[in-house]
C-alpha cells in the first residue's frame, strides 16, 4: 500500500526534471559554424588556433543560442602574451567574437600561476576567454532572435 505513493512520487520527479530543462533541448538544436578562428602569427601559432578552435566549438555545444536554427559565427585573437617575472608566469588574453553579419563580442582575462606550469596555464586562459565570449555571443543572437514589442 505504502509502494505506489512512494512510485508516483518518484515518477512526478522524473517528469519534472524533464520538463525543467527545456534549455538543453534548444542549445542541441542550434548548429554553429565557426567560419573563421584567426590566431596572430607568431610561436605555436598553429597549436592555439587549433586548440581554441576546439574549445570554441566546446563552449558553442554548451552555450543556449535560444530559437536560432543555425548560427555563423567568428573569432579573431587580439592579444596573446604568455611572459615570466620572477616565480610568476602570466598569461593575458583577449578575444574577440562575431556574429556574421551582427555585433561583435570581447573577452580579455590575465591569469598567472607557476612557470613550470605554462601549457596548462596558456589552456586554462584560452578556455576561460573561449567559454566568455561564446556566452556573450550567445547571449546577442538570443537577443536578436526575440521578437521585438
Amino acid at each position: 500500500m505504502w509502494y505506489a505513493p512512494r512510485w508516483l512520487l518518484s515518477a512526478v520527479v522524473a517528469l519534472t526534471t524533464l520538463a525543467a530543462s527545456p534549455t538543453l533541448a534548444l542549445a542541441r538544436e542550434t548548429k554553429v559554424e565557426w567560419k573563421s578562428v584567426d590566431v596572430p602569427a607568431g610561436e605555436g601559432q598553429a597549436q592555439r588556433a587549433r586548440a581554441l578552435r576546439g574549445l570554441l566549438t566546446s563552449a558553442s555545444k554548451k552555450a543556449d543560442f535560444g530559437k536560432a536554427k543555425s548560427v555563423v559565427l567568428s573569432a579573431r585573437i587580439v592579444e596573446f602574451t604568455s611572459s615570466t617575472r620572477g616565480d610568476v608566469h602570466r598569461v593575458s588574453c583577449t578575444v574577440v567574437g562575431r556574429v556574421v553579419g551582427g555585433p561583435t563580442a570581447r573577452s580579455r582575462i590575465s591569469f598567472g600561476g607557476r612557470p613550470s606550469e605554462r601549457q596548462a596555464l596558456e589552456k586554462q586562459v584560452l578556455t576561460m576567454v573561449a567559454n566568455g565570449v561564446v556566452g556573450r555571443l550567445a547571449s546577442i543572437v538570443r537577443a536578436r532572435s526575440e521578437p521585438r514589442d
